[in-house]
């Protein structure tokens, strides 16, 4: 089964990139970077370029994701990173629903207007000879709405398709849409690639059917909970115990030359640990104390205690 890593803002940097890479046999084909928004005067970040530093992506099939509503940008953005990183695959962000960025008509704030988006992917596509993709979501506020999208992105040479079945205003709300993207998968004529709600290996038998079934899978959430769930959705062991506390050691070893102060270094942990917490239901009390912690040293007491 095709498995990717869906970028997700502030998680999936190269170091959870790396750490997710080395778990044996981890299944995932394909890593995408968290949404990079052009800034023509003032060019990149620095945490941008290091996220795209092959050094920092050994061994990586890394895929740079670009947020921005403008085709120049995208264009100036996807050659920049090609020329001096040799990154030559990049993904257009039509799916993200956060309210600041869909007020600006960029992420899934783009389905609004087909016509507009058929004008940016034109010029896109006129002008560039680099593999593109699009993530999207099936619409503002109605999964019919994706019967005028899926047509108009089927006019282009998109290397694949994405879709997070949910519309911008479901946000993460409720379940996924993944009926509908059964049936959209039986039409599709590019490749196609499911995002949403895949938390267990036993997700995909549930949800899908017929064409449905043959899509590849994009792991967000549920990746970052059990960071061997690409290998399982292949056939593979669960995570053990000593590989979770190898794969936290080597992302917390990281963070920890990466940060001189301990709330940023705290806060990244912490986030994380909103996601791991399902794997020690059992302490309820030391998982509270981390949330809580305000010091480097007493957060590693308490993860010396649960580990």
């Amino acid at each position: 089964m095709i498995v990717y890593q869906a970028p997700m803002e502030g998680i999936t940097g190269y170091i959870f990139r790396n750490a997710l890479h080395d778990l044996k046999d981890n299944g995932i084909v394909k890593f995408f970077t968290p949404f990079i928004v052009p800034r023509p005067k003032k060019g990149m970040q620095d945490k941008e370029r290091r996220d795209l530093l092959p050094g920092n992506n050994p061994g990586i099939k890394l895929i740079p994701q670009i947020l921005c509503n403008r085709a120049g940008d995208f264009l100036a953005l996807a050659d920049e990173i090609h020329e001096k990183y040799g990154w030559d695959e990049f993904n257009l962000n039509a799916g993200c629903p956060s309210g600041t960025v869909t007020s600006h008509n960029k992420g899934a704030g783009m389905l609004r207007d087909t016509e507009e988006l058929k004008r940016f992917l034109d010029s896109i596509f006129s002008h560039s000879s680099l593999r593109i993709s699009v993530k999207t979501r099936l619409g503002i506020d109605d999964e019919r709405e994706f019967e005028k999208l899926l047509p108009l992105y089927e006019s282009f040479p998109l290397c694949e398709l994405i879709v997070h079945a949910r519309v911008l205003a479901d946000q993460y709300r409720g379940p996924a849409r993944y009926r509908y993207f059964n049936d959209v998968a039986a039409r599709c004529r590019l490749p196609l690639i499911y995002n949403g709600d895949i938390f267990t290996p036993e997700d995909p038998a549930r949800m899908f059917d017929g064409s449905g079934a043959e899509a590849g899978l994009m792991l967000g959430r549920g990746l970052i909970a059990d960071p061997a769930l690409g290998r399982e959705l292949n056939g593979g062991e669960p995570l053990s115990t000593q590989e979770f506390s190898s794969f936290y050691e080597n992302i917390y070893t990281q963070y920890c030359s990466c940060f001189d102060s301990d709330m940023p270094l705290l806060y990244h942990m912490k986030e994380l640990w909103s996601y791991w917490a399902g794997r020690f239901p059992e302490e309820p009390r030391l998982l509270k104390a981390i949330q809580k912690s305000k010091r480097r040293s007493d957060y590693e007491e308490v993860i010396r205690r649960i580990l």
